[in-house]
């Protein structure tokens, strides 16, 4: 079950807690009563139009998805294109908190209060990646991860604080400014090599993605590490693992010179279409974004209604 699905279960049950308390089935002083009602009846009401109208927004993803025939690469045209296949490049990342030989990482962090000062906990998200590709029997197509929305299993999803946590989530907690003292939840997504993989996007004319190495005197933003600077993230978050240097696995890579690392096209976000990296088969991404859909166009205006009565409720009018 998703973090999503479980907040959604969550906020249900809450909400239907008040709503036993404001209508007196338990009693609470008047003033908690009615603080409750206004606060939950509010909430609930934007979170329920909130996930109204997502629920069409996944739908007419689901739509865009079923509508897309999967292409094979070598016959992929310009435009909108669905491709499914295995996750291959030149050369691998470390992911920071699970340690995965990996070519797409995305790490995330959210907190509740510092316990020294009781300050609020922010938020943290780092994306990293190596030049990767989709391939199937055909071909191979780069991809541009930017911009994606990731449908991916968590590789590490873990609530870390204090003496419990590791030094790979203390460094990533500390390289963000987050402290290392309150209890945080660190979670982290990441495509590893031979992965299946499904990417939905825009196939388009490359304008300038490269190596932060390729960008220098340029003027332009390097997107993705060099082969040397993702052997010095590895070496770094070795260091952090407390792994030797001449004890670590080798990474994998191929020779630079099978991958075209400039290509002419590549696999990208594009301005209308959803672009998408799963690693779901097509037809289970199309069910999961079907139950998502319903879940949020009929739960949604159940959440707000019940919420309105809360604050009918509040205002003394039922």
């Amino acid at each position: 079950m998703t973090l999503r699905a479980i907040a959604l279960r969550m906020s249900l049950l809450v909400w239907l807690l008040v709503w036993m308390f404001a209508s007196r089935r338990f009693t609470l002083p008047p003033a908690i009563t009615s603080w409750l009602a206004f606060a939950f009846g509010v909430a609930g009401a934007l979170t329920g139009l909130y996930l109204y109208f997502k629920g069409f927004e996944i739908l007419q993803r689901k739509r865009w998805i079923e509508d897309t025939p999967i292409t094979k690469i070598a016959a992929a045209a310009m435009g909108p294109v669905k491709v499914f296949g295995k996750a291959t490049g030149p050369y691998t990342l470390l992911s920071p908190l699970a340690g995965a030989d990996c070519y797409y990482y995305r790490a995330v962090a959210w907190g509740g209060s510092d316990a020294e000062n009781d300050q609020p906990q922010g938020s943290a998200t780092e994306i990293l990646f190596a030049p990767f590709f989709v391939e199937d029997e055909t071909g191979r197509l780069m991809v541009d991860p930017r911009g994606a929305a990731i449908e991916l299993p968590t590789e590490y999803n873990e609530q870390v604080s204090g003496d419990s946590m590791d030094e790979c989530s203390r460094r990533f907690l500390r390289r963000h400014g987050l402290s290392t003292h309150s209890v945080t939840t660190v979670s982290e997504y990441a495509i590893k090599p031979g992965d299946p993989i499904l990417v939905l996007g825009l196939l388009e004319e490359n304008r300038g993605l490269g190596s932060m190495a390729d960008s220098e005197g340029t003027g332009r933003r390097g997107t993705y590490l060099s082969r040397e600077a993702a052997d010095l993230q590895r070496r770094e978050q070795l260091e952090a693992m407390g792994i030797p240097i001449t004890q670590s696995p080798e990474p994998a890579t191929d020779a630079d010179s099978a991958f075209d690392l400039h290509p002419r096209v590549v696999l990208q976000a594009g301005r209308d279409q959803p672009f998408v990296l799963s690693r779901d088969t097509p037809q289970r991404m199309i069910d999961n974004l079907a139950r998502r859909s319903v879940l949020d166009i009929w739960g949604g205006p159940a959440i707000a209604l019940l919420s309105l009565g809360l604050l009918l409720r509040w205002l003394g009018l039922w």
